[in-house]
C-alpha cells in the first residue's frame, strides 16, 4: 500500500491521463509489486546518464530572451489576432512579423508535457505567410518543444524506477528495433499523425544524441507542417477545423483508452 500510494502522489491526479508519459513511474512501481523477474534474464544496458543541465539553462534562456524581445521590441498584431480574425471575420489584417514570432513561440510550447494543438495556427498563419516559411519556422519552433521532452524525460530516467522499464522484455525488443533504424523512426513518428509518445521515450531513455533527435523531428515536421500550411491557405476556415477535428482522433482515442484504463484498474 505504501508504494502504491507513493505512486499516485508524484504527479497531480487530474494530470494523470492526460500525459501518458507521467504515468511511468507509476506503471513500473505496479511491475515492482507483481515481483516477477525479467524472463530470461536480461543483462544491465551499458546507457550513459543524460545531462540534462545544460539543456534546462539553455530552455530558460531561451525562452526569457523570446518573451522579453517580444514585450520589449516586437509590436503589432499577435498570434490569438490572426485566429480571430479568420474565425470571425472582420477588418483586414496585414503579415506582421509580431504574428510570425508569436506563431513560433506557440509552436515551442507543444511539447508532449504541454499538448496543444498545432494545426490550427499553421494553417491561419499559411493565409497571411508563404506555406514554406510557416513550415520552416513552425519545426523550428518544434525542435525547441522537443528539447523540452528531452530535458524533462531525462531528469525522469534518473528516478531509480523509471530506470526499471529497460529491464522490461518488450522494451528491449523495441529497442533492437529502434538501434538498427534510429534516425528514419524518429522522422517517420514525426511526419506521421500519429502518437509518438512511445518513440521519443525509447530515443530519451537509450540517451540518442539530443542533435540527431532534433534533426529527425526537423526532417519529419518540415513536410508535415508544409502539407498542412498549403491545405490551410487554400481551405476555408471551416474545413480548416474539420481537419483539425480529424487529426485530433488519434490523441483522443489513446486519452479514452487511457482512462478506461485507469478505471478499469481501480475497479480490480
Amino acid at each position: 500500500m505504501g508504494r502504491k500510494h507513493l505512486a499516485c502522489t508524484q504527479f497531480p491526479q487530474s494530470n494523470m491521463n492526460e500525459h501518458p508519459v507521467r504515468n511511468l513511474i507509476h506503471e513500473v512501481n505496479e511491475l515492482e509489486q507483481e515481483a516477477v523477474p525479467p524472463d530470461p534474464a536480461l543483462p544491465p544496458l551499458a546507457i550513459p546518464e543524460l545531462s540534462t543541465g545544460k539543456l534546462i539553462v539553455f530552455q530558460i534562456l531561451f525562452y526569457v530572451c523570446a518573451f522579453s524581445f517580444r514585450a520589449l521590441f516586437l509590436e503589432g498584431p499577435g498570434l490569438l489576432s490572426l485566429i480571430k480574425h479568420f474565425v470571425k471575420p472582420g477588418g483586414t489584417l496585414e503579415p506582421s512579423p509580431s504574428i510570425l514570432f508569436d506563431f513560433f513561440l506557440y509552436m515551442t510550447f507543444a511539447c508532449q508535457f504541454f499538448p496543444i494543438p498545432s494545426l490550427p495556427p499553421i494553417a491561419f498563419t499559411a493565409k497571411l505567410f508563404s506555406p514554406l516559411l510557416v513550415a520552416f519556422v513552425g519545426a523550428l519552433g518544434t525542435c525547441i518543444a522537443n528539447l523540452n521532452d528531452y530535458a524533462i524525460l531525462g531528469l525522469l530516467f534518473r528516478h531509480h524506477k523509471v530506470r526499471k522499464i529497460r529491464d522490461i522484455n518488450t522494451y528491449r525488443r523495441l529497442l533492437d528495433f529502434f538501434d538498427r533504424h534510429s534516425f528514419v523512426t524518429l522522422s517517420a513518428a514525426a511526419f506521421l499523425p500519429i502518437p509518438v509518445d512511445v518513440i521519443r521515450l525509447l530515443a530519451i531513455s537509450r540517451a540518442y544524441p539530443y542533435w540527431k533527435y532534433l534533426g529527425a523531428s526537423f526532417v519529419g515536421r518540415f513536410p508535415r507542417y508544409l502539407l498542412l500550411a498549403y491545405l490551410g491557405k487554400e481551405l476555408p476556415t471551416k474545413y480548416v477545423l474539420v481537419l483539425f477535428v480529424v487529426f485530433s482522433l488519434p490523441a483522443l482515442i489513446k486519452l479514452i483508452s487511457d482512462i478506461i484504463k485507469k478505471k478499469r484498474h481501480k475497479t480490480l
